[in-house]
This record gives structure tokens, C-alpha cells and sequence, in this order.
């Protein structure tokens, strides 16, 4: 399906392709224009209700609100300071992360107003996703921990996603609502696992993001670069046969799709005739294509500079960092902040790190400006053509900051990093260096 075949009216936008049948687009909530997107955002399994990290920029610094929001009247019916709802499958609860005072893992019951503290320790990890298991309730983390829930508390000791042959663990996991399967990235594609085994393994070969399961099972959509590099489209999945479908074909970049029960995909779109989340219908009238050859989509075991930005003279720095973000990610911001004091602690310090950053393929100069402006952002930028962007893994999860030492890259890391994970980075490098007499 094709952009110039739809016809906006309102808010709705039709199929102009006679008898044929394509995906049909709705808009149902738009962005305030100076509020981000903290993350993922989710829809309830009726589709009636979105919870998303809502993200404003105040004198006091960057400030994260989850925001619970009836699609229907666009009232808001719940707001506290934190980041990465999810709701429970009979849509009644939600677990979230609350920066509130005595916030931590804090889950909500939306039927009684209830407020539950202390769900579960906040090291096994955030970026929750919930499913239902042996008719028991269960949480899974990005940090690949899980653990069953009595009631609202957490029974521990937790559990951890096995490591599986060929595969690893895998990273930034989300579970199927029936408990038994992951989505989880390994060498740059996404792979759908077992949750307890190594029995079923499946590698799309798709370099795609935020992959959620439709409720059975079935299928599973994610974002993904667009064929031309301009962006991001929604494609879909199909486990059975092991086809892939691209949904959205829209000018915009669409990212973070989420499923309601009855086949519908909620996701947020950027693009200059809209900001804010919508609805895709008949998802599946998009055409199949077998999916692609997986191995042929990994990013290589080895990496160097020359391979990823060859417009850009190799540091003479030992050791550099380069963080690819995305005007989009609400992530960007503190990520950059903390980039750039660590460049002025190496600074400080006397230390031989060169720090850069480079954008994606979903941002546009404007907006890239009006970010580093907003934020008093003033890192060096060096090119990342689109045709190696995936190269560096940022596809996966936006931002990615690279290590490389002597022009070699030593390591990644997905997501945004603190002063303090970034600064214990390069201590830890230069300790490996030194210790192996290298540099």
C-alpha cells in the first residue's frame, strides 16, 4: 500500500483502492508540541486506554510522568512521576516504575484506584512486560530476569531467561501474553526464543524493534528501518508461516506498536503532518513476503571505524565513544547530558577518550538542531550514511553509544547511559588494556 492511496478525513484515513483491501490508519491522540515519549507506549487490551511515559523539559531538568489516557474523550485518568507501563492481560492492572517519593516498582489497579509499593526490587530491571502462565501472573524485565506475581508482590527468588546455544541469552526481552515465548535482539535482528528453554528458536532476520506479541501468539510486530533509510515502518511477523508484512508505508516514521485483542496495532507516529499515537486496522491485508535470510542480516562479529563512518577521520584517541540517537527516543536527552559530562570529567582527568555522537536515520536536521539547542547539548556530530546504520545496532534500540579502541570496536551498549555506567566503561577498558600491555 502506497501513502498517495489513502484519504485523511478527520481523523480517519480510508483505503482509495476500490474492492481491495489495505491497512486503514486512525489518529487518536496527538502530542502536546514540547511533550516526548519516554520509551514504549501501551495500549490496553480493549484498545479504550494508552498508558505512555509522557516527557517535558522544565528548569529543574527532564521530568517523566506516566499518563494513563481514554482514548475515547481524551480525559486523562492517571498521572504519576515514572516511566514504562504495561498493562496486565484483563487490562484491570498496570506495573510501572514510579519516580515518586517512596515510588520504586509500583503497580496500580484502575478498577479500585489501589496503589501497590515495592512490587520487586528495581535492580532485576524495568521495561516490564506481563503475561500469564500456568494460570499464574508474571513479569519480565529488560535485564532478562522474571518472576511470578502473589497478588501484587513479586515471589522471589526471581528467575533468569536461559542462556541457548548459538544464541546466548539475548537482550531487552518481551514476552508473549501466554508466558511461553520471547522477543529478544542477537546480532542485530530479532529473534523470537522460548522463555525456560532452548527448544524453539527463531531468527527473523528482521532489524527491528519493540517487538510485541499479538494475543495469540501468532504474530509479531516491531519497527523496522525503512528500505529506502528515511525512517521506520511497522512490519508484522507471521510465525506459522514465517512471512513478513509491511504495514504502514507512510511518510512518517512509525515506531513502538502494541496490540489490542481484537487485531488492531496502536503505535506512535513522527512525521511533519502528524505527531501522536494511532491505529492501524486490517493489519493483516498487507502482502506476505517470505522473511528474509537471517544471516545475511547480522551485524558482523567485527567492526571498525573505517566500516561504520568512513566519512570521518579516525580518532587519534585511544579510546572513543560514539552514541547514535534519535530525535524521536525521549531517551536522547539525559543520554546526551550524561555524554557530555563525561566528555568534560575525561577532559578533566587528562584521559585520551574522544567522545562524538551521530543520528539516525529518523531524524531530521531541523529537529536534531532544536534538541541540541534545547538541551545546551554541544558534543562534535560526525555522518552516519543509512546504508550503515545498522551497522551499529541503534536499529535495536535507540541510543547505542559504540567503544572503540584504536579504531577497532571493543563493545556496545543499547540504551542510554549514565555518567557513572559510561565513566566505569572506559575505566574498565583502559584496565584491560593496560593489563593485557595493549595501549
Amino acid at each position: 500500500m502506497n501513502y498517495r492511496n489513502l484519504l485523511l478525513i478527520g481523523p480517519l484515513a480510508f483505503s482509495l483502492t476500490g474492492a481491495s483491501r489495505a491497512p486503514r490508519f486512525e489518529r487518536v491522540l496527538q502530542l502536546k508540541p514540547e511533550e516526548g515519549v519516554f520509551a514504549y507506549a501501551r495500549i490496553s487490551p480493549d484498545g479504550h486506554t494508552l498508558a505512555y511515559a509522557s516527557e517535558y523539559r522544565t528548569r529543574s531538568g527532564v521530568t517523566q510522568t506516566v499518563t494513563v489516557v481514554d482514548l475515547k474523550d481524551k480525559k486523562v485518568l492517571f498521572t504519576e512521576a515514572g516511566i514504562d507501563a504495561y498493562w496486565s492481560n484483563d487490562g484491570q492492572r498496570m506495573i510501572y516504575l514510579s519516580f515518586a517519593r517512596d515510588g520504586g516498582v509500583t503497580m496500580r489497579n484502575h478498577v479500585t484506584g489501589k496503589i501497590t509499593r515495592d512490587v520487586a526490587p528495581v535492580n532485576l530491571g524495568d521495561y516490564f512486560s506481563w503475561a500469564v502462565r500456568d494460570n499464574k501472573n508474571l513479569i519480565l524485565t529488560i535485564n532478562s530476569n522474571y518472576y511470578y506475581l502473589d497478588g501484587d508482590q513479586a515471589v522471589l527468588p526471581h528467575s533468569r531467561v536461559p542462556v541457548c546455544p548459538d544464541i546466548g541469552r539475548g537482550e531487552r526481552p518481551l514476552i508473549s501474553h501466554d508466558g511461553k515465548r520471547i522477543t529478544t535482539f542477537v546480532r542485530g535482528t530479532v529473534v523470537i526464543r522460548d522463555l525456560t528453554d532452548c527448544d524453539y528458536t527463531l531468527d527473523t532476520g528482521i532489524q527491528g524493534a519493540k517487538a510485541d506479541f499479538s494475543w495469540d501468539g501468532r504474530y509479531v510486530a516491531m519497527h523496522a528501518p525503512k528500505t529506502s533509510g528515511s525512517g521506520y515502518d511497522i512490519v508484522v511477523v507471521d510465525l506459522q508461516q514465517r512471512t513478513v508484512r509491511t504495514v504502514t508505508n507512510l511518510p512518517g516514521s512509525s515506531y513502538f506498536p502494541s496490540w489490542t485483542r481484537d487485531g488492531r496495532l496502536s503505535f506512535r507516529y513522527d512525521g511533519d503532518d502528524y505527531k501522536g499515537f494511532m491505529f492501524a486496522h486490517d493489519v493483516l491485508s498487507a502482502p506476505a513476503r517470505p522473511l528474509p535470510n537471517a544471516v545475511s542480516k547480522h551485524v558482523p562479529a567485527r567492526r571498525n571505524w573505517l566500516d561504520l563512518f568512513p566519512e570521518t577521520q579516525q580518532p587519534e584517541n585511544v579510546l572513543s565513544l560514539v552514541m547514535v540517537w534519535g530525535t524521536w527516543s525521549a531517551h536522547s536527552p539525559i543520554a546526551l547530558a550524561d555524554l557530555q559530562r563525561a566528555r568534560d570529567y575525561f577532559t578533566a582527568e587528562s584521559l585520551d577518550v574522544g567522545v562524538m555522537t551521530a543520528n539516525d536515520i529518523g531524524s531530521r536536521p531541523e529537529d536534531v538542531s532544536s534538541m541540541l539547542e534545547r538541551y545546551q547539548i554541544q558534543l562534535p556530530r560526525i555522518t552516519l550514511a543509512a546504508e550503515r546504520f545498522t551497522l551499529t545496532e541503534a536499529h535495536n534500540q535507540s541510543p547505542v553509544t559504540l567503544l572503540f579502541r584504536n579504531g577497532e570496536l571493543i563493545d556496545r551498549r543499547l540504551g542510554a547511559q549514565t555518567f557513572d555506567q559510561l565513566r566505569d566503561w572506559v575505566a574498565d577498558a583502559k584496565w584491560r588494556a593496560n593489563d593485557s600491555g595493549s595501549g
